[in-house]
C-alpha cells in the first residue's frame, strides 16, 4: 500500500498548537493530549510540593491534568502507582477567576501593601482550609476568605480545623492536593511578590504533618532566583522538586503519540502504513501502553520514521543539517530547553505551508517557516507575561548577532527604551523587569535579565548572541541563520 502523505500532512496540520493550557476553562488539558514522560510524574504525585518548569513547558498543563478528574484518571492509567484515582483537587490560586481559587482581587483587598508579612501567613492558611473543604464538599457555597481570615486569626483554631478537615480526608480513604500556579501573576511589585511567594511557601512547609492534605506549586525556575526568597526550608523543598525538562526523545514522542491518536480513520491506516515500511510497531491503544511504545523512548526509531515525513536532510545535503535534530537545536532558549509549546507550533505550521511534495508530509522549507511561527507565538508568549519585552526587543531590530552589549545599549539609548519601561513600571503598568541596584546600571542590569531568561547568551568571547526561537521574531540578524519574516 502506498502511503497517502497528504493525510499524514492533514494529521500533523490538526495538533493543538494554541500554545495555551490553563488549569480550568475551555482550554484546559484533554486526555488525548496528555503524553507522560517519566521524568515527570513528580507533577502529579502529591508528595511533591514544588514542580518547576520554564514558560511552556507544560506546568499548567499538568495542574489541569490534576485538577480535571478525566484527565486525571486517565493519567491514572499511565502511573498506577501514585493514587491518582484517590485524589481530591482544591485550587488555592490559579490565576483565574470564576474557578474557586482565590483571585488577586481578593488578595489586594485582605492583604493591604505593607500588610504582607502579618497577614501572608493568614491568607494562604485560610486559602488552603477553604479549597480542602470545597474539595470534600464541591456543591455546598464557597467560603469567603475575609470571614474566614477573621474566624482563624488565632492560629490554635485554624490548626483545630485542619486537622478535622485532615481526618475527614483520611476517613474517605482519599487525599487533596491543593493546587497553585502562576503565581507570578500575584502582585506587580517586587517585594510583595517576594513575600506573598514566601508566606505561601511557609504555609506549604507547614502541613506536611498532616496525613491526607498536601500543597503542589507549579513555579518557574527563574522566580525563585529573581525574587530571592528568604524561606529558611525553601533549600529542602527545591531539593524535593520536579523539574520539566522535556529532551529531545520527549518531544518527538509527544508527536507522534498525538498522531497516533488522531480520530480521522484515513490518518490511522496511513500512520500504520508507514510505521509498517520503518519496522516499527503500531501504536498501543491506552496511554500507559503508549509510554512502551518505542518511537516514545528510542531516538533511532523516531529519526527513521521522521526522515519519511519530512526527509532526511534540510537541503540536498548533510551540510543543512538533519531534519530530525535541526528544529530541538533552533527552538532551545538560552538555557537549552524547547518546550512542547514551541515544538508543536513549528509541525503544525510546517504541515500547512506550500509547496506541498506527494513524498513527504512536511518539507526543509515547512520547517524553517514553522520556526518563524514558533518564534512569534513564544514572543507573545513572553509579552503576556512580561509586558516590556516588546518595548526592549523592538530597537535590536537589525542588528547582528553576536554583538557586544554596546551595541545593544545604543540601540535602547537611542530610543530612551529603559528609561520608559521603568516609567511604566514605576505607574504600575507592570513588574519591573529588575529591582533597582546601585551596584549595576540599569542598562547591565536588563541585559542581565534578559540572560537569566535565556532570550541572550552570552559567549565565552564576551559578545551577546540570541537564540533563533526570539531573535526571528525580534528580526535580528544572523549571517547564514533564518530570515525574519
Amino acid at each position: 500500500m502506498a502511503i497517502d502523505f497528504g493525510a499524514l500532512r492533514r494529521a500533523i496540520g490538526r495538533l493543538d498548537a494554541s500554545a495555551s493550557s490553563s488549569t480550568t476553562g475551555e482550554d484546559r488539558p484533554l486526555p488525548e493530549q496528555i503524553f507522560a514522560p517519566e521524568h515527570h510524574v513528580g507533577a502529579l504525585d502529591s508528595n511533591t510540593t514544588i514542580v518547576f518548569g520554564s514558560r511552556g513547558a507544560g506546568k499548567s498543563f499538568w495542574a489541569g491534568v490534576l485538577a480535571n478528574r478525566d484527565t486525571r484518571l486517565a493519567a491514572a492509567h499511565a502511573y498506577p502507582r501514585i493514587g491518582l484515582d484517590r485524589l481530591l483537587i482544591g485550587l488555592g490560586f490559579t490565576g483565574h477567576d470564576g474557578d474557586r481559587s482565590v483571585s488577586k482581587a481578593t488578595i489586594d483587598a485582605q492583604v493591604q501593601p505593607g500588610q504582607e508579612r502579618a497577614r501572608g501567613v493568614l491568607l494562604w492558611r485560610c486559602v488552603l482550609l477553604r479549597a480542602v473543604r470545597a474539595a470534600l464538599a464541591p456543591d455546598a457555597p464557597i467560603e469567603k476568605i475575609g470571614s474566614l481570615m477573621q474566624e482563624f486569626a488565632d492560629p490554635e483554631d485554624w490548626e483545630e480545623a485542619m486537622h478535622a478537615a485532615d481526618n475527614s480526608v483520611a476517613g474517605s480513604g482519599t487525599r487533596v492536593v491543593v493546587i497553585f500556579d502562576a503565581l507570578d501573576s500575584l502582585a506587580i511589585e517586587w517585594h510583595r511578590l517576594r513575600q506573598l511567594t514566601d508566606a505561601l511557601l511557609e504555609v506549604a512547609w507547614s502541613i506536611r504533618g498532616y496525613r491526607s492534605v498536601r500543597a503542589k506549586l507549579f513555579l518557574r525556575p527563574d522566580q525563585v532566583q529573581d525574587l530571592g526568597l528568604r524561606f529558611v526550608e525553601l533549600p529542602k523543598m527545591i531539593a524535593g522538586a520536579t523539574n520539566l525538562r522535556w529532551t529531545p526523545v520527549n518531544l518527538y514522542g509527544m508527536f507522534f503519540s498525538r498522531i497516533a491518536t488522531d480520530s480521522s480513520p484515513e490518518t490511522e491506516e496511513n500512520f500504520r502504513e508507514l510505521l509498517s515500511q520503518s519496522d516499527i510497531k503500531a501504536p498501543p491503544p491506552t496511554l500507559a501502553g503508549i509510554r512502551r511504545w518505542s518511537l516514545s523512548y528510542d531516538r533511532r526509531a523516531q529519526a527513521r520514521v521522521f526522515s519519511k515525513l519530512a526527509g532526511l536532510y534540510m537541503g540536498r545535503g548533510h551540510k543543512k543539517g538533519r531534519t530530525y535534530d535541526w528544529p530541538i537545536n533552533h527552538l532551545a532558549d538560552g538555557h537549552g530547553e524547547v518546550t512542547p509549546r514551541s515544538f508543536l507550533t513549528l509541525m503544525r505550521t510546517a504541515a500547512e505551508t506550500p509547496p506541498f511534495v506527494e513524498s513527504q508530509a512536511v518539507t526543509a522549507e515547512g520547517i524553517r517557516n514553522g520556526l518563524r511561527s514558533a518564534s512569534k507565538v513564544r514572543l507573545e508568549q513572553l509579552d503576556t507575561e512580561f509586558k516590556w519585552i516588546k518595548r526592549v526587543l523592538a530597537p535590536l531590530a537589525r542588528i547582528q548577532v553576536p554583538c557586544t552589549a554596546s551595541v545593544i545599549v545604543d540601540r535602547w539609548n537611542e530610543n530612551q527604551t529603559v528609561d520608559a519601561v521603568m516609567a511604566q513600571a514605576a505607574a504600575r503598568e507592570f513588574l519591573p523587569p529588575f529591582e533597582f541596584s546601585s551596584e549595576q546600571t540599569n542598562d547591565e542590569q536588563l541585559i542581565e535579565r534578559l540572560t537569566q531568561m535565556g532570550v541572550l547568551t552570552r559567549r565565552a568571547d564576551g559578545r551577546y548572541d540570541m537564540p533563533d526561537l526570539f531573535r526571528v521574531a525580534a528580526r535580528l540578524l544572523r549571517k547564514g541563520g533564518v530570515a525574519p519574516t
